[in-house]
């Protein structure tokens, strides 16, 4: 056994145990934090697999975006409403059985469609120092350039969405 495979177990364990601590938690800010642990700890493993561009990824969307989003809502809601934010557990069973139900569906939407042949089967290769952007950036400015731009268009709408909305609240 080697130090990847004794850090890829180590990350696991913090992976599983801060997945579960975010179920058990009484208070909503200790489980944003577990939250982050978990996504750091996912990142972590994802560096270790080599996937350096998924990892960078992974830490600005959730660690960068969601974390602080919830975080910040948590914040605003406790400010307003000046009362502790405890989770209610009362709808465990619901939220399990949806939970289920929805990942069925959507496994059988993705089985039954298409989608997989819209999946690329070529490996991405890395050059000499392991580092596979240089690819990922060749393949988003030639063949999925339109997905790129679509993303960037999102992107800004979302964001002017906010803009408008912050606008009419002043």
């Amino acid at each position: 056994m080697n130090y990847l495979e004794i850090l890829q177990i180590i990350f696991g364990i913090i992976v599983i145990l801060s997945a579960l601590s975010i179920w058990y938690q009484k208070e909503v800010v200790k489980s944003a934090f577990s939250f982050l642990a978990t996504m750091l700890g996912v990142a972590a493993l994802f560096v270790l697999e080599g996937a350096d561009f998924v990892a960078a990824t992974h830490l600005a969307i959730y660690v960068g975006g969601v974390v602080v989003l919830l975080l910040f809502g948590i914040m605003f809601v406790h400010k307003i409403s000046d009362e502790k934010i405890i989770s209610d557990k009362q709808y465990k069973l619901s939220g399990i059985s949806l939970s289920i139900l929805f990942i069925l569906l959507i496994s059988s939407w993705i089985f039954k469609s298409n989608l997989i042949e819209f999946i690329p089967n070529k490996a991405i290769s890395s050059n000499a120092d392991g580092s596979t952007l240089d690819e990922i950036a060749r393949l988003f400015l030639t063949d999925y350039i339109l997905f790129f731009e679509l993303g960037g268009i999102l992107l800004t709408i979302a964001l002017l969405g906010v803009a408008v909305l912050v606008g009419k609240e002043r």
